[in-house]
């Protein structure tokens, strides 16, 4: 749907589009199977699409090639500079300690690989999502070693923790500040270590966190920004780990905009 945005007392009407990529997977050929991924991502969709009127895909199950097939199907789209796209990733993770390196567990990955080349890893996902040429894009990991994905893990923990300088403006005119800087952002359910899948169909404890957040509404302003998202799930254990990664830029923000 068109929305009038305001950027520096100037209207500009633009059309603005959220997508949102899920993978999500189960079923595994040499990995054991999981219960909640794909119930949790289901439900997460739901929330996205009736909510917050996000185009939602659901990839489940996917082999390496499916998942790197789907991502550059999202590489060659077209975005207009306010479109923001949310990629969600669950299931296995993997670490190995000698390379440093985080991945992701795919449906036919190998259980003993002593090469990795079956994962997909952290540092190729970093350089594919960076240049997905949408202007805002929020990567979510709920997966084992997620925290990986980060490659200052050991270092102190960024994340701005403000409060919303922006409460007397418009709600429009808050959207426009908010999306005039490149959005690189990420979150996973934990650093370093393996992570709950939660018991058969009451989602793992991460997802549920989510899905309070995202049934809030964005309080007051029906707005969830990255920041407010994030006070939901700091007291889980284990820890989330957030940040930024690529071409971030300081100020950048993503919004969950409840829709009209």
């Amino acid at each position: 749907s068109k929305r009038i945005i305001k950027v520096d007392s100037k209207t500009e009407n633009t059309d603005r589009k959220d997508y949102a990529l899920l993978f999500a997977t189960n079923e595994y050929e040499n990995w054991s199977d999981l219960t909640n991924p794909i119930f949790d991502a289901k439900v997460i969709a739901k929330e996205l699409t009736e909510r917050y009127g996000f185009e939602v895909e659901i990839v489940q199950n996917a082999s390496k090639s499916q998942m790197m097939g789907k991502l550059k199907q999202y590489a060659k789209k077209a975005y207009n500079p306010h479109d923001q796209l949310f990629v969600f990733f669950a299931g296995h993770g993997q670490y190995d300690e000698d390379f440093k390196e985080g991945y992701v567990v795919c449906n036919n990955s190998l259980v003993d690989d002593d090469g990795n080349t079956s994962y997909l890893p952290h540092s190729i996902l970093r350089t594919i999502i960076n240049n997905i040429p949408c202007q805002h894009t929020f990567l979510m990991m709920d997966v084992c070693f997620g925290g990986t994905f980060d490659q200052n893990l050991t270092k102190h923990r960024g994340g701005n923790r403000r409060t919303n300088v922006y409460q007397e403006i418009s709600q429009q005119q808050f959207i426009a500040r908010k999306l005039q800087f490149k959005t690189r952002k990420f979150v996973t359910s934990g650093g370093k270590e393996y992570v709950p899948d939660g018991k058969p169909g009451h989602h793992s404890p991460f997802a549920r966190k989510i899905l309070e957040a995202l049934r809030n509404n964005g309080g007051n302003d029906n707005i969830l920004t990255y920041t407010e998202l994030l006070n939901y799930v700091e007291r889980i254990q284990p820890s989330p780990h957030h940040g930024e990664f690529g071409d971030n830029e300081p100020g950048s923000d993503f919004l969950f905009i409840i829709k009209q």
